[in-house]
């Protein structure tokens, strides 16, 4: 095993209460969001957005609709990860033609790109499809915790606030977005949570090798 890796991940956890005293570095936070934009999706259709809420009074607001929990305003840094609810719209062309401009190639070089998208797309009712692309919001959430952890960063991940009213707050329904997760980033202040031993199953447990 890599030590290092193991060991950050071994320091991480679901910080409860943040240091307000301690800010958190523009490059760290960079390095952070990066990772998440690099997360895989299928067919590359990357259905998220990523919300960095800096606005003192927005984020009380948003506390406020949180059960509240204190690290939606102590932490320094509140992201809320938005899904993207036009994919059956526009996520195949969008794909096709973010294809085309990476590569210099002119876009009827992935027609089949975009019909197999389309083609998954469509044989999907709505519940389907929403739950499709809600499970591909998640993966950024791994790459980002595992990149703070990395970093010495702690970050508090919560999916307990009233979604339709965060999506209001934030203007998020009119831009074809709606609220999945947030996670807030900082240090970890005097959290009784962060004396806790981790609990995990055993690698037995949740391993099975077929030979």
């Amino acid at each position: 095993m890599n030590d290092t890796i193991i060991k950050a991940l071994n320091w991480r956890y679901a910080v409860q209460k943040f240091d307000t005293t301690k800010k958190l570095a523009q490059k760290d936070l960079d390095t952070i969001l990066e990772s998440g934009r690099m997360a895989p999706s299928s067919f590359g259709i990357e259905p998220w957005h990523f919300v960095v809420v800096e606005n003192k009074e927005l984020r009380q607001q948003l506390h406020d609709q949180a059960s509240p929990q204190p690290k939606v305003i102590d932490a320094p840094v509140f992201v809320v990860v938005a899904k993207r609810t036009d994919v059956r719209e526009v996520m195949a062309d969008e794909r096709v033609a973010r294809t085309a401009k990476v590569t210099h190639m002119d876009e009827s070089n992935f027609k089949g790109l975009g019909d197999m998208i389309s083609g998954v797309v469509a044989s999907r009712d709505d519940v389907a499809l929403n739950t499709w692309i809600t499970s591909q919001a998640y993966i950024p959430l791994g790459m980002m915790l595992e990149t703070a952890a990395l970093l010495g960063i702690d970050a508090g991940p919560m999916e307990g606030f009233d979604h339709a009213k965060f999506d209001e707050l934030l203007g998020l329904t009119e831009k074809n977005l709606a609220s999945v997760y947030a996670v807030a980033f900082g240090y970890r202040g005097d959290d009784p949570a962060a004396a806790r031993p981790k609990v995990r199953r055993a690698a037995e447990e949740v391993t099975t090798v077929l030979k």
